[in-house]
C-alpha cells in the first residue's frame, strides 16, 4: 500500500524493515529524507511539506524501534 509524508507510522515501520541497523540518533534530516523517498511504497513528493514531518517520522521510528528492542 503506497504511503506519503503524513503516514509517519507506516514510514517508521518501513524504515525499521529496510534499515534495521541504521544509527537513528546520528541521522541528519536530509539523510532521513533521502531514506524515506527511496522506501518501497513511498509515493509522496521528494520534499516533505514541513520539516516537522521529518522530525515526527524520526521520533516515531525511534519509539517503534525501542518498543521492538532494536538498538539505536
Amino acid at each position: 500500500m503506497p504511503f506519503s509524508w503524513s503516514d509517519r507510522e507506516s514510514i517508521a515501520r518501513a524504515l525499521i524493515d529496510t534499515y534495521p541497523t541504521a544509527a537513528r540518533l546520528e541521522l541528519g534530516l536530509d539523510e532521513l529524507q533521502q531514506m524515506v523517498v527511496t522506501l518501497p511504497g513511498f509515493s509522496g513528493p521528494e520534499h516533505p511539506p514541513k520539516q516537522a514531518h521529518l522530525e515526527a517520522i524520526l521520533w516515531t521510528w525511534m519509539r517503534l524501534a525501542e518498543e521492538e528492542g532494536i538498538a539505536a
